[in-house]
Order: structure tokens, then sequence, then C-alpha cells
């Protein structure tokens, strides 16, 4: 009987000495907080992503344990360290930090890369759970939309950071990437339009869902599939590996069809932006071209892609 007080003990005590800490933790990353000065912006010189290749169902945010191995974990003092390093990095947060960083550069975190990054180079965009517009009772996997086509993701949450997000790809304001679009739609092509917003607050979520009818009519019938609305399951370190520095803004990414990251904007298209993203779908076109020729492109790609001028 006086293991299990014991075992407690061995828990409560770190948990003590964390919450202690978290106001040392609150003062060094406010006194660590970046200058004016050092605001500069600067280019995305690297690839951004998981290492791993996605796969749907991950990242769900449901916890598949049994009763038993949650039991287990709960008493496993090594990752009750992981855990409390996790909430003590998470409490020692300031909660208006985001928004605060948005007056440098309308929160841009960086600037677009002039060329697309290499394949052998590039990594991952992680799967995400979510509801769409065309099934919204149910939660489907963002790895099976991208697939097997090149995405323009956008990837958001509010309406500000949807705005920033349409700088890059919205159909008025970019009449050359939407006629690279519709000529890809008209012949079969790859290219798509995916939009993923994340709200993991419930009441905005539950906002969201409420004007459901009005955001289907903003968009076309078939790409009602291509609307996420995720909910749970993006970590923090997953926002770091995509490059989401600041969640309030919106971020842009060219997804190849193997799900690598070969390019990404952020907030507020620069002009400079927007060419590097359209030379960049032309070249993806060419390669995608050039290997459905030689028949490196896999099974269920054999959709025809006409000259895209």
């Amino acid at each position: 009987m006086s293991a299990l007080p014991q075992a407690y003990l061995s828990i409560l005590r770190p948990l003590s000495t964390a919450c202690r800490n978290v106001s040392t933790a609150s003062k060094i990353l406010s006194s660590e907080e970046p200058k004016p000065e050092d605001h500069a912006l600067k280019p995305l010189s690297r690839p951004i992503g998981v290492p791993y290749p996605p796969n749907p169902g991950e990242n769900s945010g449901i916890d598949p344990r049994s009763w038993r191995e949650r039991r287990d974990d709960l008493f496993n003092y090594d990752k009750h360290l992981v855990r409390r390093e996790q909430l003590t990095k998470q409490a020692a947060k300031p909660y208006f930090r985001d928004w605060s960083r948005t007056k440098y550069h309308q929160g841009k975190t960086f600037i677009a890369p002039s060329r697309i990054f290499r394949a052998e180079k590039s990594l991952y965009f992680p799967n995400m759970m979510g509801s769409t517009l065309a099934s919204p009772k149910t939660s489907s996997s963002t790895t099976s939309v991208l697939r097997n086509h090149l995405s323009l993701v956008s990837v958001y949450s509010g309406r500000w950071a949807e705005l920033q997000t349409q700088s890059f790809v919205d159909e008025k304001l970019h009449p050359e990437l939407t006629h690279l679009i519709s000529t890809s739609e008209q012949q079969g092509g790859p290219i798509q339009k995916v939009e993923i917003n994340i709200e993991e607050d419930w009441m905005k979520a539950l906002i969201v869902r409420t004007f459901m009818g009005g955001i289907k009519k903003q968009r076309r019938e078939e790409d009602w599939g291509r609307y996420f609305l995720v909910r749970k399951g993006v970590t923090e370190e997953m926002r770091e590996a995509i490059g989401i520095g600041n969640a309030k803004v919106g971020y842009v990414y060219l997804v190849d069809w193997l799900c690598r990251i070969r390019w990404a904007g952020s907030a507020n298209a620069q002009e400079g932006e927007k060419e590097g993203l359209r030379t960049g779908v032309k070249r993806l076109v060419e390669i995608w071209r050039s290997e459905r020729e030689e028949g490196r492109v896999v099974e269920g790609q054999k959709s025809a892609l006409g000259a895209i001028r």
C-alpha cells in the first residue's frame, strides 16, 4: 500500500519544482525576445518540413493508448520528465507574443526563396487531420489529398491570415498563376489549391462550422474536399518544422506529388515572391511531365499534362 503513495510523491515533487520554474522561464524567454533591430527579414535558405514521409491518419490528436498503457506512462519517470519540459515551455510562452510580433513586417517571418528546393534535399509536409467542406462530419487526412498532385497549400488561422495567403494565390491578384492552374485543370494536370484552417480554440472552430454554408458558396464544389478545418493534432514541433514562427500569420507552401515542401512563403506576398512561386510551379510542372514520360510517376498519376506556357 505504501508503494502507490511513494510513486505519486515521485511525480508530485518534480511538478512542484516545475511550477516554481515557470516564472523564471517566462523571464528568460521575455529577456530573449528579439529587439526591433533583430527583426530584419532574411531569405529562407534551407528546406523546411519533417524528415519522414507522412501517412494518412497521423497526427489526429487522439491518444491511441489503452488505460493500462496510460497508467504505466503516468508512473514512468523518464516520460514524465519529457512531458514536464513540454508543459514548462508551453506555460512560459507569453499569451500575446504572436500578436506583438505582427508589428514587424506584418508578422512576416522570412522571405520566400527565389528557387524551389532540390528534390533530394526537400523535407515533407506533415499529415493533418480535419473535416472538409465535402465531409464536415468525418475526419480526413491532408496526405490523401496532397499525394499525386502539385499543391498550393495555404495554412492559416483567422481571417487576417487567410487574406495574407490570398496575396500569394488569389485568382484576381495573380492572373499568370491562375492561367497555369486553369490550363492544368483543362489538361487533367496535377496543380490544385488546398486550404488548411487551423482553429484549435473550440469556440472559434464552432463559429467556422456555423458559417460552413457561406464558405462553400465562396468556393467551387470540386474544391470542397480540399478545404480542411483542423482542430487538434498540430504540435509546436510540427509548427517549428514547417516554419510557422507566428501562429497569427498565413503561410503558403508549394508541395509536390510526394508531399515534399519545395517552396514556402509567409504573411503578405512581396513582388519577387510572387514571381518565385510562379516560376516554381512552372518548373515542377516540367519535372512532372519529364517523370511521366520516363515512367517514373507512380501508378495512379496517369493524367496527361499539356504544354503550359
